[in-house]
């Protein structure tokens, strides 16, 4: 609570310099703020942990990339990047049952069927009785959930040019290691523990 406090600290004296309320600025704003202070004194009040400053950038390029991945998409039967993953494994798995895409999905049981449900109301999806058990229903791709799955992936290709804007190589060789590093630390909790002690180890 004190980091995000010091951080609302820092929004307001950059607002008081007039720059602006755009997050990414600030962001860069913040980040040669703190490198400076780095060699001189400064009080408590204005000192932010790195983990607040990478949480509160992270945050914010997941809404841009949410953004970018709407406009992206925008001649596109789906939404969002998850329809697209929903779509591939899919895909990938072969007409999957309903409950093997829920427990891939990083999503609520309850919202995956939703979206199901959305991606065969536009015609991408079709749902089939599994022969060897009647209970269970596989879903499979219909000829325009393959073409959509085509015309994302180009679409995809283009969208990953602009979320890595104008890193140089060198730069975007460290952010891949760095952030294949995060991805495993939580793909490895989020498979091996349940949301009760995620809450309790990490003080949600």
């Amino acid at each position: 609570m004190d980091d995000i406090i010091r951080l609302l600290q820092y929004w307001k004296r950059y607002s008081e310099q007039g720059l602006g309320n755009d997050l990414s600025r600030f962001g860069i704003w913040l980040n040669k703020e703190l490198n400076e202070q780095k060699t001189e004194e400064i009080g408590d009040e204005y000192k932010v942990s790195k983990n607040v400053q990478i949480g509160f950038l992270l945050g914010h390029m997941m809404a841009f990339g949410e953004m970018w991945t709407k406009l992206a998409f925008r001649d596109l039967p789906i939404q969002h990047f998850h329809d697209f993953g929903t779509l591939k494994f899919i895909e990938h798995q072969v007409n999957p049952t309903k409950k093997e895409i829920a427990d891939d999905s990083m999503v609520e049981q309850s919202s995956c069927f939703e979206a199901l449900k959305r991606l065969s109301k536009n015609g991408l999806l079709v749902d089939e009785v599994d022969k060897t058990d009647k209970r269970a229903k596989r879903v499979k791709l219909t000829k325009k959930g393959k073409e959509t799955i085509l015309r994302a992936m180009q679409q995809s290709y283009a969208l990953s040019d602009l979320l890595v804007g104008d890193l140089i190589d060198e730069e975007k060789d460290r952010l891949i290691e760095l952030l294949g590093k995060l991805n495993h630390f939580h793909e490895d909790l989020y498979r091996a523990t349940d949301k009760a002690r995620v809450i309790e180890g990490f003080n949600l």
